[in-house]
């Protein structure tokens, strides 16, 4: 395999793990976190072959002279660059979800807590109801 057709298969590669960030990101703000988890998985699954790809064509750059590298593969270079730092402003959003849905947890959390506390504050505070009770008849 040429290394300009490792390149575009990486590229396409990074094109569905911009995808899939996206998706995450629509997912963690309607709080579907089983779904988030799977895509989760799948941009794993492709970072893991795009890595394989590299290690394949570090090998067969190797074996190319650096002034026989065409002018394709800084093209498709170029445009990975910029698909890596949209995945990159993508991840950076959904991590401020994230951060944001676990502040808000937090304090929901909190919430409870402090009203399991008043509660059981009253649990011995019962009070005696007065009764009249009428003895002349």
């Amino acid at each position: 395999m040429k290394p300009t057709d490792i390149l575009i298969l990486n590229y396409s590669l990074f094109k569905k793990m911009k995808d899939l960030a996206e998706k995450q990101e629509s997912l963690i703000s309607e709080e579907q976190m089983e779904e988030f988890n799977i895509l989760l998985d799948q941009r794993e699954q492709i970072r893991t072959e795009i890595t394989a790809n590299m290690r394949k064509y570090h090998d067969e750059t190797k074996r190319t002279p650096f002034k026989n590298r065409d002018q394709e593969v800084n093209k498709i270079t170029m445009q990975m660059e910029d698909i890596i730092r949209s995945i990159q402003d993508t991840d950076k959003r959904i991590e401020g979800l994230i951060i944001s849905k676990k502040d808000a947890f937090q304090d929901e959390i909190k919430n409870i807590r402090r009203g399991k506390t008043a509660i059981r504050s009253y649990r011995g505070a019962r009070q005696k109801i007065n009764r009249f009770m009428d003895r002349k008849g």
